[in-house]
């Protein structure tokens, strides 16, 4: 029991006072991780879906990605990971991807489907259907379905603005009928120019304060990108490293947790378009207020 204690007492931190506990709304993708996860108005990657699915249908070409952060801060039982799927149709974008975290005592499984599309390339609209599953080792498993729904829209050839409303239907899982978080988020992003972004979200989960997230990302060449980002509730900061090759992207991601100090992530993302689909998503804001568009 005394090996078992300082575990106990990580988890009850990170539990009940920096809310990562049933399925609250983690960051996931090193991408948006970097950016301090001021990624609603940006929402420009499969990692869309955890944070504007009206995103995806930014996306010309079919997308794969692969994260997974085995230890955060050093422990297993933080585990968390996602697989993401999007597939851009005539019809609209199609996404599909899955999410978990914990570990052998306690397991969160989300697999979410989402369905997005657009008007005009200027206005976007989404929403992801979620089925909840949540295993906690001796007292059985528990499921329930969340909606969330998103929209993104093009103000001018350098401005965006987003907003997602998280488990819009208040579902509750287990016998005792807990609440799923409720989360809201809007945001701004300035692109001053194609390969420059300035991020920044507002998020009220409706149980605590307000939190403010600020990111920027730089582009080198089309080859690498480098952002930093910064967060209130809990304060954190934050930065990574985008690669580019052929149809593969490799993203890297740190932040800092003010009580369990750094921590390190990774994304591998394949997109179909290569090179071109990665210019026409840098391109599509200003892209969209070109004459006879």
């Amino acid at each position: 029991m005394l090996q078992k204690l300082p575990i106990i007492i990580v988890l009850l931190i990170v539990s009940f006072r920096f809310n990562y506990a049933q399925f609250e709304l983690l960051d996931l993708g090193a991408k948006p991780i970097a950016i301090g996860g001021a990624f609603t108005s940006l929402a420009n990657n499969s990692n869309a879906v955890y944070y504007n699915p009206a995103g995806i249908s930014q996306l010309p070409f079919r997308e794969v990605s692969i994260f997974y952060s085995p230890a955060p801060y050093g422990l297993k039982e933080l585990a968390n990971g996602s697989v993401n799927f999007v597939e851009p149709t005539k019809f609209g974008a199609f996404g599909l991807s899955a999410k978990t975290y914990g570990f052998e005592l306690y397991k969160e499984l989300t697999v979410t489907a989402t369905y997005a599309n657009n008007y005009k390339k200027k206005i976007y609209y989404g929403f992801n259907i979620n089925y909840y599953n949540l295993k906690i080792q001796n007292y059985g498993s528990a499921s329930t379905i969340g909606v969330d729904v998103g929209a993104l829209a093009y103000l001018t050839d350098f401005l965006r603005w987003g907003f997602t409303a998280f488990n819009l239907n208040r579902p509750k899982i287990g016998t005792q009928d807990d609440k799923l978080p409720q989360v809201y988020r809007t945001g701004l992003s300035v692109q001053p120019r194609t390969d420059l972004n300035i991020a920044l979200d507002i998020e009220k989960d409706t149980r605590f304060p307000v939190s403010i997230k600020a990111g920027i990302e730089y582009s080198l060449y089309d080859l690498v990108d480098l952002r930093a980002g910064i967060g209130t509730e809990p304060s954190k900061f934050s930065g990574g490293i985008g690669l580019h090759y052929s149809l593969f992207e490799i993203d890297y991601g740190f932040y800092n947790h003010q009580d369990l100090g750094l921590t390190h992530q990774g994304t591998i993302t394949i997109n179909f378009g290569g090179e071109k689909g990665r210019k026409m998503i840098k391109s599509s804001l200003k892209d969209a207020f070109k004459k006879g568009k």
